[in-house]
C-alpha cells in the first residue's frame, strides 16, 4: 500500500512538471512576442527620428528630400504542446510509466512592410498650409512658445506704423524691466542686438506702407530680425495674425538651422527663449553637428554625402538643455496629422520583406 501510495505520488508530481514546463513555454512566448513588439516599436520611433534628420540634412545642401512610411508588421504565434506517455499497472497499482512532452514554440514576427512615399498625392499633403490654430494647440501641451512661433510661423505682414508702434512699446518697457518677466526677454533682445551688430547686419529703410518679416534660420541677420519681433510680441503680450508653413517648409526651416551651424557665413548655433525655474533663457534650438565618424553618445545620426550628422544628446534637465528632441517630436506630430491615411500607398504595391 506504502509503495502504490509513492507511485501515485510520484506521478503527480510529473504531472505538475509537465504542466508547470507547458506554462512556462506559453510565458515565453507572450514574453518573446511582447520583447519583440518592444524593439519594432523602439526601432520605428529611431528610424522615423532618422528620416526627419536626414530630409533636414538634405534640405540645407538644396538636395531633394525622399521619404518612406513604415507600414504593418506581420506575426504568427504559435504554441502547441502535447504529452504523451505508456503506463503500467498491476493490482497493487502504478509499476512503470513513460512520459514524453513536446512543447512546439513559434512567436515571432515574419515579415513588414515599407512604403515608398515619393509620389503625387503624398507630396501634395506635405505642401498644405498649416491651420493657423495647431500654434495654438501645442501652446496647450506646454511646448515652449518661442520655439512653436519659429517652427510654424512662415512670416508677418504688417503696417510699418504698426511694426514701428510694437518697437517703440517694448523699448519703453525694456527700460522699466518692472519685474522679472520683462528683465529676462528684455536681456534676450539685448543679447541679440550685440550679435546682429557684431555680424555686420543692417536694418534697411521701409519704403512701402506694409512690410513682411520672413522667418529665416540660416542667416543670422535675418533670423535675429524676426526673433527679435517675436520677442517684442511676447513682452508686450501681443498676438499677430501670421501665415503658417507647409510641413515641407518645416522640414526646409530645419535645414537652415542646420545651415547655420555648417555652412553659414557666420556660423552659429541658433537658439531659442524657453522657461525653466521662474526664468526665461535661450537654449539651442535645434543642435546638428558634422563628425567622422559620429560620437557614440549621439542621440540621433545619419550619413548623407560621405558626411556624418548627428543631435548631441542633450544635458536633459540643465539650464543649458538643447531642444533638439523637442523639435522633433514636434515635426513628427506634424507630418502624422497633415498627411492623410489616402496619402498613403496601398501595401499591395509593396514587397514584403523578411525580417529576423
Amino acid at each position: 500500500m506504502r509503495f502504490q501510495l509513492k507511485c501515485r505520488v510520484r506521478s503527480a508530481r510529473r504531472a505538475v512538471a509537465l504542466v508547470i514546463l507547458l506554462a512556462c513555454a506559453t510565458g515565453c512566448t507572450r514574453g518573446e512576442l511582447e520583447h519583440k513588439a518592444d524593439a519594432y516599436n523602439q526601432a520605428i520611433a529611431e528610424s522615423n527620428n532618422r528620416q526627419i534628420l536626414l530630409n533636414a540634412v538634405r534640405a540645407s545642401q538644396r538636395a531633394p528630400m525622399s521619404f518612406v512610411g513604415f507600414g504593418d508588421v506581420a506575426a504568427t504565434p504559435t504554441f502547441s504542446g502535447t504529452a504523451g506517455g505508456t503506463f503500467n499497472f498491476d493490482v497493487l497499482g502504478l509499476t512503470t510509466y513513460n512520459v514524453n512532452p513536446a512543447v512546439n514554440v513559434n512567436g515571432g514576427f515574419t515579415s513588414f512592410t515599407m512604403n515608398n512615399l515619393n509620389y503625387a498625392a503624398f507630396a501634395q499633403e506635405l505642401q498644405r498650409p498649416l491651420a493657423p490654430g495647431i500654434v495654438e494647440y501645442f501652446d496647450q501641451l506646454k511646448f515652449p512658445k518661442e520655439l512653436v512661433k519659429l517652427i510654424f510661423v512662415q512670416e508677418y505682414t504688417l503696417a510699418v506704423q504698426k511694426r514701428q508702434r510694437i518697437a517703440a512699446e517694448a523699448a519703453a518697457r525694456c527700460r522699466a524691466k518692472a519685474n522679472q518677466r520683462d528683465t529676462d526677454i528684455c536681456d534676450a533682445v539685448e543679447r541679440d542686438r550685440e550679435r546682429f551688430e557684431s555680424a555686420g547686419c543692417r536694418e534697411f529703410p521701409e519704403t512701402h506702407a506694409t512690410m513682411t518679416l520672413l522667418n529665416v534660420g540660416r542667416d543670422l541677420c535675418a533670423m535675429v530680425t524676426f526673433q527679435t519681433f517675436v520677442r517684442q510680441l511676447r513682452l508686450l503680450e501681443i498676438e499677430l495674425p501670421f501665415k503658417p508653413r507647409t510641413t515641407q517648409a518645416i522640414l526646409y526651416y530645419l535645414g537652415d538651422l542646420i545651415a547655420a551651424q555648417n555652412y553659414s557665413t557666420h556660423p552659429f548655433i541658433p537658439e531659442v527663449l524657453v522657461e525653466k525655474d521662474n526664468r526665461r533663457l535661450t537654449v539651442p534650438l535645434f543642435e546638428v553637428r558634422r563628425a567622422v565618424p559620429a560620437p557614440v553618445g549621439a542621440v540621433v545620426a545619419v550619413s548623407y554625402s560621405g558626411e556624418n550628422f548627428f543631435i548631441p544628446t542633450p544635458a536633459f534637465g540643465s539650464t543649458e538643455e538643447a531642444r533638439s528632441l523637442q523639435v522633433l517630436d514636434l515635426v513628427s506630430q506634424v507630418i502624422t496629422a497633415a498627411t492623410s491615411k489616402d496619402a498613403l500607398p496601398k501595401t499591395s504595391t509593396v514587397t514584403l520583406v523578411q525580417a529576423r
